[in-house]
C-alpha cells in the first residue's frame, strides 16, 4: 500500500488509542452515559474526532447512542 495511500486511511479515521481509551472508560464504568459534548471534554479532543470514534464504536457494537448519550450496547 503506498504510503500516500495510509496517511490519508489514518487521517479519515479516529485515531486507534483514542478508540481504545473510550473503550476502556466504557468497560470500567458500565453504566457511563456521555453526551457528545461531554465526551468531547471528558477524552479533551475535538468534537468532529470524537464523534468519529463514537460512531465506530457504534458501528463495531460496543455502545449504542440513545436519546441521552452514548452507553454500552
Amino acid at each position: 500500500m503506498p504510503p500516500a495511500f495510509r496517511a490519508l486511511e489514518r487521517a479519515s479515521s479516529p485515531a486507534p488509542a483514542l478508540s481504545q481509551r473510550i473503550r476502556a472508560e466504557y468497560e470500567e464504568m458500565p453504566c457511563l452515559r456521555l453526551t457528545l459534548q461531554q465526551a468531547s471534554r471528558f477524552w479533551s479532543v475535538d468534537r468532529q474526532t470524537c464523534l468519529a470514534a463514537l460512531d465506530q464504536l457504534v458501528a463495531e457494537g460496543f455502545l449504542v447512542q440513545g436519546r441521552f448519550g452514548y452507553m454500552r450496547a
